[in-house]
């Protein structure tokens, strides 16, 4: 099992966080590019803007026109939400509910030339499950206060990827901003954006959760239990922590860091990797 996941995260980092960085727009002379992003935004979810790059205003106009009810539905769920009308969730729900809730911690944007995107149409197969719409990736940016959306030093950014089960969602998967494994003060492990997560998929059960209890929580609780391990790798060397799985506010939690450092030419090994978190 435990190789079954290191191999699951080292593919992850081979797809070179593929899940952050959506399909470049076609630049046609007709269309108009423009730089949008999610940095310095407040909470909330905001259909078509994946990340910072180029994006085709005309291609996200008809993205935005053809999904406009199905996004009315979300932007009313998260103000739902956040108005005490409707319960939070994210395992259990549908995925809509989900990205609403997760819209309460942080700014949340989807691809609008992804397949991946959780506004993708869902097809089925003659025994009614999912053909495709199995798992729906989108990033969400953690709220800054007083940073400009301009601002040189980026929000911290977490990449989303849904697991779907007939009709609701069974796992949430996120890669971390930054790994707390090196995070020791409050600050460090603000920029993690883990406190947003664990604070948005347990908000029905622990509604009143706060920065440093989730800290504390990692610290004391996470980091102990985990082991490292080594393995080889073609031109490196890949080093995995994996934590136990931890029941916490009535959700599981694994957290998974891997590292890969591989030599490629004379200039030195080049390392990637990150803190992968895993909810049921």
């Amino acid at each position: 099992m435990r190789r079954v996941r290191i191999a699951t995260c080292v593919v992850a980092l081979a797809c070179g966080g593929c899940a952050a960085q959506g399909v470049p727009a076609k630049q046609a002379a007709s269309h108009q590019l423009e730089v949008l992003t999610l940095r310095g935004e407040p909470a909330g979810y905001y259909p078509g803007r994946f990340s910072r790059g180029l994006t085709d205003s005309a291609e996200l106009s008809a993205f935005l026109h053809k999904n406009e009810t199905l996004i009315d539905d979300i932007q009313s769920r998260v103000s739902g939400i956040r108005d005490g009308r409707l319960a939070p969730g994210c395992i259990g729900e549908d995925q809509y509910t989900c990205i609403a809730t997760l819209a309460q911690k942080f700014a949340i944007g989807d691809s609008y030339q992804d397949e991946d995107s959780p506004l993708a149409a869902t097809k089925y197969d003659v025994n009614g499950n999912r053909a495709t719409g199995t798992k729906f990736k989108f990033v969400g940016y953690v709220p800054v206060p007083g940073r400009e959306s301009d601002a040189i030093d980026p929000s911290p950014v977490v990449k989303f990827q849904l697991t779907m089960g007939r009709d609701r969602v069974t796992k949430v998967a996120a890669e971390l901003a930054q790994d707390p494994t090196f995070a020791r003060t409050q600050e460090e492990y603000d920029a993690t954006g883990a406190y947003e997560l664990v604070a948005a998929v347990t908000a029905k059960t622990c509604p009143t959760l706060g920065k440093p209890e989730v800290a504390k929580w990692i610290e004391n609780t996470i980091k102990p239990s985990a082991t490292r391990y080594d393995e080889r790798i073609r031109r490196g060397v890949a080093t995995a922590r994996i934590a136990k799985k931890t029941r916490f506010c009535g959700r599981m939690f694994s957290f998974d860091s891997l590292w890969a450092s591989r030599t490629y030419n004379q200039y030195g090994p080049s390392t990637r990797g990150g803190m992968f978190v895993i909810v049921e």
